[in-house]
């Protein structure tokens, strides 16, 4: 799987997603996202973090679906109204012990498609808990999730 944080070569486009998310936007690859789903309400899960809102049944599997903003500590506002679930593949799902996990977007993501010179990192930008890389596309500003760190802490507390 090709990483958003590693440039692409010359002249090689990377089809993304710009996922919107209470203040801001994030990018994934388009081969991250398995499916993007309406919302559901999760059923809740005992003993963890308000971070994960519970899990859902996608495809016959129940998954976790977690609140990106509030993993990486952002002020909770109020839901907007076209909420839906991104159905993330995991990292290391095939090997590991979850496949994928939901993360609760707020509105209809838009494809583009990337090139090297369109992403610019965003050095001035204090990166959070759960964030990669802060980017400055030709569309304004996104943050680019570390998945693996997501994966990780979702994993010790289900």
């Amino acid at each position: 799987m090709q990483e958003l944080s590693n440039p692409t070569p010359k002249n090689e486009v990377l089809p993304c997603l710009l996922i919107p998310i209470q203040g801001g936007r994030m990018v994934l690859p388009n081969v991250t996202v398995a499916e993007l789903i309406p919302f559901q309400k999760p059923v809740e899960i005992a003993n963890t973090p308000e971070w994960i809102m519970g899990e859902i049944e996608w495809r016959g599997t129940m998954i976790p679906v977690i609140s990106y903003e509030e993993f990486s500590g952002f002020k909770k506002g109020p839901a907007g109204q076209d909420l839906r679930v991104a159905v993330v593949n995991s990292p290391n799902g095939e090997q590991g012990k979850m496949r994928f996990f939901g993360m609760l977007t707020q509105g209809i993501p838009s494809l583009i498609k990337l090139e090297e010179a369109a992403i610019k990192e965003n050095q001035n930008t204090v990166l959070q808990k759960g964030q990669k890389m802060a980017v400055t596309l030709e569309t304004g500003h996104a943050t680019i999730p570390d998945l693996d760190m997501l994966e990780s802490a979702i994993l010790k507390t289900i």
